[in-house]
């Protein structure tokens, strides 16, 4: 379901985008219009999912890697599913699927190369399926991105592992969950 924008939630898009921390009045100023007007259609933006509010986060200046994941899935399995399993992995950025084949690449972002092949098998056997490839990537445009970020910490991961029993985590060649309490990176 698309929603319609007009002229005038452009001029206040292209305000949010150029810095989202703007004011509302000096977001009405720019698109011309009153500061109610700007709230309310701001409103909408968000309660329509247009428009996230969210803070984003530079990875690099966190001595953090992005990394692409490929893999396929059978056809008994919906995207929708492979989206709920994916969604609760703190380390999944971004999802996204090959238009009508069961092809997905997620982007993950890692400390380090150890802690990328131990979030690759993590993520086989959390889904139950093989890997095609992955490769780490470089951000060439936009170096910023929402991460999820868990202020308090669980035993588990939230895919139902244990850091402290994997034998990557235990010889201190991966970092762990960032949603664990056993967790040794950065964030």
């Amino acid at each position: 379901m698309s929603t319609t924008i007009d002229a005038l939630d452009v001029k206040i898009l292209k305000s949010l985008s150029e810095d989202c921390r703007k004011s509302t009045t000096q977001i009405a100023m720019e698109a011309g219009i009153s500061r109610p007007t700007a709230i309310a259609r701001m409103k909408q933006f968000s309660e329509n999912k247009i428009v996230d509010f969210g803070a984003k986060i530079n990875l690099a200046k966190l001595g953090l890697k992005l990394a692409s994941i490929h893999f396929e899935t059978s056809l008994t399995e919906t995207s929708e599913e492979i989206a709920e399993k994916l969604k609760l992995c703190p380390r999944v950025i971004q999802l996204v699927q090959l238009v009508g084949k069961p092809s997905y690449t997620a982007l993950i972002y890692v400390e380090d190369a150890e802690t990328l092949l131990s979030s690759i098998e993590c993520l086989e056997s959390y889904l139950g399926l093989k890997i095609t490839s992955y490769q780490r990537v470089l951000p060439l445009i936009g170096q910023s991105f929402n991460l999820k970020i868990s202020l308090e910490k669980c035993e588990k991961t939230p895919c139902g592992k244990e850091c402290g029993l994997c034998l990557s985590y235990q010889h201190v060649e991966c970092v762990g969950c960032p949603a664990t309490k056993t967790y040794r990176g950065t964030i």
